[in-house]
């Protein structure tokens, strides 16, 4: 790979670094770029409570219909502490992807994740197809009806890409940016996912639909693209256990005749010349483990400044919340 992974070491050096402590970059390390010091935590926002808060889960309402989200810490406690965090999710699943990083990220935050219209416990999009920019709408009207006027963003996958277009088109509503795994896709590659890789399902009196989620979330975890089941195309990951799989097939199926809809958009949208347009401080990272980290180098030399993070599979969950928690409070 281009870069090496982030090992513990260099994660507490990139945290140090972004908090605007002075650390020696090491030619050998998989280091951060930014373009900014950052002034040292303040005590009080150094503190943390000795326990994190349980998850939350509710509902607001659009135009749509209802919108699920997943939530930890308050608003009012953000409020005198840290922004809120918005979390965006990956397709196919829901918010129940974050479910362990939002009591880290509310020990000091107001954390939410929201399920994707047409994803999770949602209601559906307003139609079978849609942008990108539906999306952001989507994720604009969400912060109005929580009364959230600015927050930082973090989107994996999906998210990411609705996360990146949200900042361009509303600056004043995202301070701080994390996208974890963006997609430079080739217009021939983009043609194939849209052909292939989210195909429009539904029940069918033999139970089929069931046997396909299953193999759906199982083989993207084995295949990139999953469809390709060539040994060219074989990841170098294990299989979730039953239990995780199965939680994952139960979020397809919840949306099995709109969870397309979010593909769509996300294989139609054009990001290469939408990341140079970004003017707030970016994270950009991916995991050894996930096939998007293979444009990570070129994405991030799109955004000026752009702060960039590897992670090895053998990164820990607080490592990767220590490491975002410092990019937020530079």
């Amino acid at each position: 790979m281009p870069d090496e992974l982030i090992s513990r070491r260099d994660t507490l050096a990139m945290g140090a670094a972004v908090l605007g402590v002075e650390a020696t970059q090491k030619s050998t390390a998989a280091a951060a770029t930014g373009t900014r010091a950052a002034p040292p935590a303040s005590p009080a926002d150094a503190s943390a409570p000795a326990a994190a808060p349980p998850v939350d889960r509710a509902f607001l309402r659009l135009a749509e219909g209802l919108v699920h989200y997943r939530s930890a810490g308050t608003p009012v406690a953000a409020r005198r502490a840290a922004l809120p965090l918005y979390l965006a999710h990956a397709g196919p699943g829901s918010g129940r992807a974050f479910e362990p990083l939002l009591p880290e990220f509310g020990r000091r935050r107001f954390a939410f994740a929201p399920d994707m219209l047409g994803n999770g416990d949602s209601a559906p999009p307003a139609g079978d197809s849609a942008e990108i920019a539906y999306y952001v709408d989507c994720a604009v009207r969400i912060m109005d009806a929580l009364g959230l006027e600015t927050v930082d963003f973090f989107g994996s996958h999906t998210g990411a890409q609705i996360g990146a277009e949200l900042a361009v088109l509303h600056p004043r509503r995202v301070r701080r940016l994390v996208l974890d795994g963006i997609p430079l896709f080739t217009e021939e590659f983009k043609q194939q996912l849209l052909a292939r890789y989210a195909p429009r399902k539904s029940a069918d009196e033999f139970g089929g639909h069931l046997h396909w989620a299953w193999q759906f979330v199982r083989d993207q975890q084995l295949f990139w693209p999953y469809f390709d089941r060539s040994p060219a195309n074989r990841l170098a990951n294990a299989v979730s256990p039953p239990d995780r799989l199965h939680a994952s097939a139960v979020d397809v199926l919840k949306a099995l005749g709109t969870y397309h809809v979010a593909y769509g958009a996300a294989f139609r949208q054009d990001l290469r010349p939408l990341l140079p347009r970004l003017k707030c401080p970016v994270l950009m990272m991916a995991s050894e483990s996930d096939p998007l980290s293979q444009y990570l180098d070129d994405a991030a030399a799109l955004v000026p400044g752009a702060v960039k993070l590897r992670w090895s599979r053998e990164a820990t969950l607080r490592e990767r919340v220590d490491a975002i928690e410092a990019f937020l409070a530079a």
